[in-house]
């Protein structure tokens, strides 16, 4: 059997800066703490945390020492409070979430109503949401968007890891209902890439798995979009989850991961796959 592995895995470059940035706040000799998950992998949490790395929820839980921002960013709130608390701040954020955050501002103060395509619980549109004011709305899916209201201006920026499709529609939406519109696209083309890629591997298998943390928004959507290709996709975080039933009998399988999947990982997963479809000795 063959494993596929996609033209595009490992760490994005956003992904690569945070993780160095705190593995060099690591070697400072001082309490490090991870505002949230760095990134979304889990597998790093723990490769953090045997450094030391402590992650925490609010900056009220760090007592000295240093808070590294994820790479999905805070609102300007949030930094205050890391400032205030005289703790030392190493920014991790994506520079195209900081791009986001300061479209999301300008759009706030020249007074249109923002429209966030994302999902609102998700770290990187809270902290847009911290940048867009009181005059804004998060949208996800085709059905909330219908329902938002007629506006005389209205500017459309996008969580990083949306679907440029989803994106599109919303904005061709949005130009029915305002009267005046502007738009930042700031859906990241690296995502955009990782998503070409898995599509293009889906047409070359049946069976596809995706790896990476499973509360990582790109990773989910790498796996959206081979079910939506009619191919059987099964989403996992580390090696030892996937099944001999998924890959026995398969001449070959797809393997690609999210943007914050080590490679070393995906290769540990490759091997695993490679070993299940192995014949079962009598």
């Amino acid at each position: 059997m063959e494993v596929l592995l996609a033209r595009e895995n490992g760490f994005c470059f956003g992904v690569k800066k945070a993780v160095e940035l705190t593995e060099a706040a690591a070697e400072r000799g001082r309490p490090v703490h991870n505002l949230g998950q760095v990134v979304h992998n889990p597998e790093i949490s723990r490769r953090l945390a045997e450094r030391g790395v402590r992650v925490i929820g609010d900056p009220s839980e760090a007592v000295e020492g240093i808070v590294v921002i994820r790479a999905h960013g805070v609102p300007p709130a949030v930094r205050a409070r890391i400032e205030e608390r005289g703790l030392d701040c190493v920014d991790a954020t994506c520079s195209l979430v900081l791009r986001a955050q300061r479209f999301t501002k300008r759009l706030a103060d020249e007074g249109y109503h923002v429209v966030i395509l994302g999902t609102r619980e998700h770290p990187e549109v809270v902290g847009l949401l911290g940048f867009a004011g009181g005059d804004v709305s998060v949208v996800e899916t085709e059905q909330e968007w219908t329902r938002l209201p007629k506006m005389k201006r209205a500017g459309v920026v996008s969580q990083s890891t949306q679907p440029p499709w989803a994106f599109t529609a919303l904005v061709s939406h949005v130009a029915t209902i305002a009267q005046e519109l502007k738009v930042y696209n700031t859906v990241c083309p690296v995502t955009v890439k990782r998503q070409h890629a898995a599509s293009e591997l889906a047409e070359r298998v049946r069976t596809l798995i995706v790896v990476g943390g499973r509360n990582s928004a790109n990773t989910r959507e790498l796996v959206n979009l081979a079910l939506m290709q009619g191919r059987d996709a099964h989403h996992i975080e580390t090696a030892d989850e996937v099944r001999p039933e998924w890959v026995r009998g398969r001449d070959r399988v797809g393997l690609i991961g999210g943007c914050s999947t080590p490679m070393d990982t995906l290769l540990e997963v490759k091997e695993r796959v490679e070993a299940l479809a192995q014949p079962v000795s009598v």
